[in-house]
């Protein structure tokens, strides 16, 4: 892992876009990890608060909210590495958006 900055010196030349791409990528995965514990968090205050009211089972809280935030998570990290994919071939004029098919 501590070779990234290797990396990108390597790929500079060949792939322009990598530099942006490797940027874009780590902070789709941040935005993921962020996402799950938030989502877990709420989840299990939600639950908390329904069960004052609602007389729900105690011993699957954690399981619904570790569940309730991977589902959020794969989500939003899932949708962030396409856009990621999609700007870096869009950058490096392979399937841009813009350019029209000619068949």
């Amino acid at each position: 892992m501590n070779d990234i900055k290797q990396l990108r010196e390597q790929q500079r030349d060949k792939h322009p876009g990598f530099d942006g791409y490797l940027d874009c990528m780590t902070r789709a995965l941040f935005t993921g990890l962020a996402s799950f514990c938030l989502g877990f968090a709420g989840t299990y205050f939600v639950q908390k608060a329904v069960q004052t009211r609602i007389h729900y089972p105690a011993k699957f809280n954690v399981l619904v909210s570790a569940l309730v935030a991977t589902g959020i998570s794969y989500q939003t990290t899932t949708t962030r590495t396409k856009s990621c994919q999609a700007a870096w071939m869009a950058f490096e004029d392979k399937h841009s958006v813009l350019k029209e098919k000619t068949f």
